[in-house]
């Protein structure tokens, strides 16, 4: 049991550092590493956008739940600022694509989405806790590797501005998140 919790923390503590390593100077070498000649075309490109406006639609619902149902004051907190941050960011995508013709973004969740939030509204407590912050983590990260290979194709200023406000939100949620998981193991190894 204690070579588990040994285990935990030591991978956990690897995990952090892997973070740190991508962090706010690998965001500005990748952006700055683009060469501005190069024909991008984001705009082209409608399913990215759906997927932007889902992912934020799914996160403001879930940060709101975990606002609500989260059981620790931190995680509470998180979820308020997520839930905040991704309204805003919903807010400025409609704007950016507001002009866009070939773009439509959707009004509400899709089934699937709509499926996670109501299993998420079963869980209580720290199986709650668990669940909102491991889903959580795995869809950042994911969604950093999606803004990524966007960030190459967007030719237009505010819409790359936005996606790197989105990558670095996402990887400061990650690194939060991940703490109280490694807090979580030492406090429970003391």
């Amino acid at each position: 049991m204690l070579t588990d919790k040994v285990l935990t923390l030591t991978l956990g503590a690897i995990f952090l550092l892997m973070l740190a390593c991508e962090g706010p100077a690998a965001e500005t070498e990748t952006a700055e590493a683009i060469p501005e000649s190069r024909t991008r075309t984001l705009f082209d490109e409608p399913i990215f956008w759906d997927y932007a406006a889902s992912s934020n639609m799914l996160q403001v619902e879930l940060a709101k739940l975990a606002a609500e149902k989260g059981s620790t004051e931190k995680i509470r907190s998180i979820a308020r600022e997520a839930a905040a941050f991704h309204e805003e960011a919903l807010q400025r995508l409609t704007q950016l694509v507001g002009k866009q013709q070939r773009i439509t973004l959707p009004d509400s969740l899709g089934g699937a989405d709509k499926g996670l939030v109501q299993d998420m509204r079963l869980l209580e407590g720290e199986a709650f806790d668990l669940r909102y912050r491991e889903f959580i983590i795995s869809t950042h990260n994911a969604q950093l590797d999606r803004y990524e290979e966007a960030l190459v194709k967007a030719d237009d200023q505010q819409v790359r501005q936005w996606i790197m406000d989105l990558r670095k939100h996402l990887r400061e949620e990650v690194n939060k998140l991940s703490e109280l998981d490694s807090l979580g193991v030492a406090e429970e190894e003391a």
